[in-house]
């Protein structure tokens, strides 16, 4: 049965929506995007693990998410008016903590990690309860099976409420949190069973980008994006578009993969990105394009788009408002991210493709070798050369568009939207701009202070969490970039790379086919 909302009068406004957060709220509300997760397998302490301490571990997560909720006042506020052209976040009295953890318990005869997979794309696709319920749009799924030593931590929200690197730092506070609880008191005002009651001063909520700096936009540069946005769509003659993936809106089914890369491996691809002046990021964007090139011939595809997501906390005052509890600008739970955009030209993509190996004949009908002998070879010498020109040309695109500020940066243009369902309805007929996207939130801490003692199975000190894994993966965004690619790494313990898609906008076996060459040139280059 749908919970209903809550009788009684309204409750106070603390402010308005930001850009970000509107321009979001609109994608959700046209079913354009539903949800995103951030997963850590959180390594548990032995006196906390077995089986008997079931009741021990649950009351210890609860507290140590009570403690993040009065951190990051972001996981405490609801929204009004949602489908106005002005949404506010508003002051809620009260949490039901049990609407936001939910521990799933599996049989011993589970396959572990594949139910993990499992309720990981199931979430990635549930909606949130409507917005009338008051309360804040976000879950924690955790999995466990057994008494053994891990747990698998999802945390699972709407994108209004934070973003991805917001996801990060409740993950390493949660962490830190639980380490606390080892030797602190449990106790916590206004916590009575499952009910958590907000203190009644209206929490301090984080200041929208717009609010903390200037947005300046160039004459020529709101020209030329009104022309864009306005022109009939046979005007467009930009064969960088991603004509090749036509913009479809449903059914809302979203594809997810992911892979893993042990620390080793990481530690080899990481010094050969310093050495070649870039990053995983732009590794991933150069990586991408050759794949993109190397699956799509030049009549679908003579040039790309693509975007990466770049976070502009190191752009904000140093010293956060005052009083804030969450303490640093870096590690506010809001909405501080925007895109640089890269156009990979005609001529640069010819040249990658004229670099890739020919396909080796194979049997008619037999797929699996397709993909392994045809396009999933090994990188030539020759490749890998134009890959870290290419790897290093994306990374000073990024690091000029974060030296810039936030001129001429797309939040800037949000700033004129006045109807934003009517703006992304629009995008939705038009022709795809990106054929893929990056989404990078870095190195995440996990705890794991001695990682050259550390094992496969723990982390160092015993009796400490630790965090041995983690895992990122976004909704479908409909009109956005076709497939969207999502790393992250735990310091110490590897990284995994992930992608979505639309199940309707991109075929299974190029999306899948597209990971498969990520994997095995990242392992090509870690060895």
């Amino acid at each position: 049965m749908a919970k209903k909302a809550p009788s009684g009068p309204a409750p106070p406004v603390l402010r308005k929506l930001g850009i970000n957060e509107t321009y979001q709220l609109a994608m959700y509300q046209l079913d354009q995007y539903r949800g995103t997760t951030v997963s850590c397998r959180y390594e548990i302490p032995p006196h906390l693990a077995a089986a008997e301490s079931r009741a021990q571990l649950e009351e210890a997560v609860k507290v140590a998410v009570v403690d993040i909720i009065m951190r990051h006042p972001m996981l405490q506020v609801g929204m009004v008016n949602a489908t106005s052209k002005t949404p506010s976040w508003v002051q809620l009295p009260s949490l039901d903590l049990t609407q936001h953890i939910k521990w799933l318990y599996l049989p011993e005869h589970e396959d572990f990690e594949n139910k993990v997979q499992e309720i990981f794309c199931a979430q990635l696709d549930d909606r949130f309860p409507d917005v009338a319920i008051r309360q804040p749009d976000w879950t924690l799924a955790i999995i466990r099976q057994g008494n053994a030593p891990v747990m698998e931590v999802l945390l699972t929200w709407n994108h209004p409420q934070f973003d991805a690197m917001g996801a990060k730092v409740i993950h390493e506070d949660l962490l830190e949190r639980l380490n606390a609880l080892n030797k602190g008191s449990r106790e916590r005002p206004g916590l009575d069973g499952d009910v958590l009651t907000l203190p009644p001063t209206a929490p301090l909520l984080p200041t929208p980008l717009e609010g903390l700096k200037r947005l300046p936009v160039d004459l020529k540069y709101l020209l030329k994006a009104f022309w864009e946005e306005t022109r009939p769509g046979f005007l467009n003659r930009d064969i960088s578009w991603a004509v090749w993936c036509p913009v479809r809106p449903s059914p809302y089914k979203t594809q997810f993969r992911t892979f893993f890369i042990d620390n080793a491996s990481l530690l080899a691809i990481q010094a050969l990105c310093r050495q070649n002046q870039t990053t995983i990021t732009g590794l991933i964007n150069g990586l991408a394009l050759i794949a993109f090139s190397s699956r799509l011939d030049a009549a679908a595809a003579p040039a790309f788009q693509s975007s990466t997501v770049v976070d502009h906390r190191r752009n904000l005052p140093p010293a956060p408002q005052p009083d804030a509890p969450w303490g640093r600008s870096d590690r506010a739970v809001s909405n501080y991210v925007t895109q640089c955009l890269h156009k990979w030209d005609t001529a640069l993509v010819a040249r990658v493709r004229s670099k890739l190996p020919v396909p080796v004949p194979v049997p008619a009908g037999d797929e699996d070798a397709s993909q392994e002998e045809g396009l999933g070879r090994d990188l030539s010498a020759d490749l890998q050369r134009e890959l870290w020109d290419l790897s290093a040309q994306n990374r000073r695109e990024i690091v000029d568009r974060l030296e810039a500020g936030l001129r001429n940066d797309v939040v800037g243009l949000f700033q004129y939207v006045t109807d934003w369902k009517q703006t992304m309805k629009g995008m939705a007929n038009r022709t795809r701009q990106f054929s893929w996207l990056v989404t990078n939130i870095g190195v995440l801490d996990g705890g794991n202070a001695s990682t050259t003692t550390t094992t496969a199975g723990g982390g160092g000190d015993g009796q400490k969490w630790s965090i041995g894994r983690a895992q990122f993966g976004l909704s479908t965004e409909v009109p956005a970039a076709a497939i969207e690619f999502s790393p992250v790494s735990v310091a110490g313990r590897g990284m995994s790379v992930s992608a979505s898609w639309a199940d309707v906008a991109v075929d299974v076996a190029m999306g899948e086919g597209i990971m498969a060459d990520l994997e095995r040139w990242l392992g090509q280059l870690a060895r």
